[in-house]
């Protein structure tokens, strides 16, 4: 007669338990995430720390954390975390316990090998009793970010001529000759306009010699990023790491330039993650806030187009650009860009090429 009791007795037990933890499992359990940095370059590692706190006297023998976060950062591998990644999202899934009023901090190693606007808005927690009877989740309201700028490249490995501005930076600003500013006469150099000879000059040296032009200090730079591989193309980028190649190029002129006291802009067919779909235009200007306003935008960049290359200069040059300089970073040099580059040219501004290698 004592068994049937003794299973009673379980039985009931195993339900108040059950009961307790269905209850109270997720009661006054708090989590918090967030990274060391805010803010990365392409290639840079950071840590992610996670604090889990039970501020009550009963102990929860599993817990269960997931959460989506977009692929892109790569997670150190770690006991008890399990990552399975999708197309666009990796699932991470952590299992631990948790004692009476106890705290567990989580360091996570993580490689930032894509740049992009990561963020986590939710995380969910899973608990139960001892047995797995019954289980309750909770999930956690986040406000996560990290942006993951993009690489820069040595100013040697950029795909520019010989003859750029960019490879002298003594006067720290832009370099563009004036050719109404003249500095004196220098020797013939091959590509120099027949125009440009001074013949009394070179009449006294006996060799051809030139005018020398001086250089202005008001020229602005307005970095023109075309996410185009092809004339044809249109939206979706077809060919996505040509184009981040490009994304690099564009953050090392940048980045160079403002460095270097060149007030720079910033202009590409393609539209901000967390933004309308319109293609972005930013303002030559000069100092800190710029260089991070730049990168900001290029992190958060789409790989898709909101209108052609060749119309955001057209629309340049119904605002009578003038008296700047134009670097056109793009795969291809279609009729339409060149025309309209050409013009960009004709109204009094610089304008150089750099095509992202295929």
């Amino acid at each position: 007669m004592q068994l049937p009791w003794f299973i009673v007795n379980l039985v009931v037990m195993l339900g108040v338990l059950s009961w307790v933890y269905k209850r109270s499992a997720l009661k006054q359990m708090s989590y918090s995430r967030h990274f060391s940095k805010e803010t990365v370059f392409e290639g840079e590692d950071v840590e992610m720390v996670e604090l889990i706190v039970n501020r009550k006297p009963l102990p929860l023998p599993w817990v269960r954390l997931e959460s989506l976060i977009e692929r892109g950062l790569s997670f150190s591998k770690q006991t008890n975390l399990d990552i399975r990644s999708g197309e666009l999202y990796q699932n991470h899934i952590s299992l631990f316990s948790l004692r009476p009023y106890r705290q567990i901090v989580r360091r996570h190693k993580v490689q930032c090998f894509k740049r992009g606007y990561y963020r986590l808005d939710s995380a969910t927690m899973t608990a139960g009793d001892p047995f797995g009877f019954v289980t309750t989740s909770k999930r956690f309201p986040l406000s996560l970010e990290l942006l993951v700028y993009p690489g820069t490249v040595p100013l040697a490995d950029l795909p520019l001529p010989n003859h750029s501005w960019l490879g002298d930076i003594a006067v720290r600003r832009w370099i563009v000759e004036d050719p109404f500013l003249t500095a004196g006469v220098r020797e013939y150099r091959p590509g120099d306009p027949l125009q440009a000879v001074n013949w009394k000059a070179t009449a006294r040296a006996g060799a051809l010699q030139v005018h020398k032009k001086d250089f202005t200090a008001d020229h602005r730079l307005m970095i023109c990023l075309n996410l185009e591989v092809s004339e044809t193309m249109w939206k979706a980028v077809i060919d996505p790491e040509r184009i981040e190649q490009g994304i690099r190029y564009a953050a090392s002129v940048a980045v160079y330039a403002l460095n270097n006291g060149i007030e720079t802009g910033f202009l590409c067919n393609g539209w901000m993650k967390g933004k309308p779909k319109q293609a972005v235009r930013i303002d030559p200007a000069g100092g800190t806030e710029q260089i991070r306003e730049l990168l900001e935008t290029m992190a958060k960049l789409e790989l898709e187009t909101a209108e052609s290359m060749s119309w955001m200069l057209e629309r340049e040059i119904s605002m009578a650009a003038t008296d700047m300089d134009f670097l056109v970073i793009t795969c291809h040099q279609g009729d339409k860009l060149r025309e309209n580059a050409d013009e960009l040219k004709r109204l009094g501004n610089g304008l150089e090429w750099m095509i992202i290698p295929g």
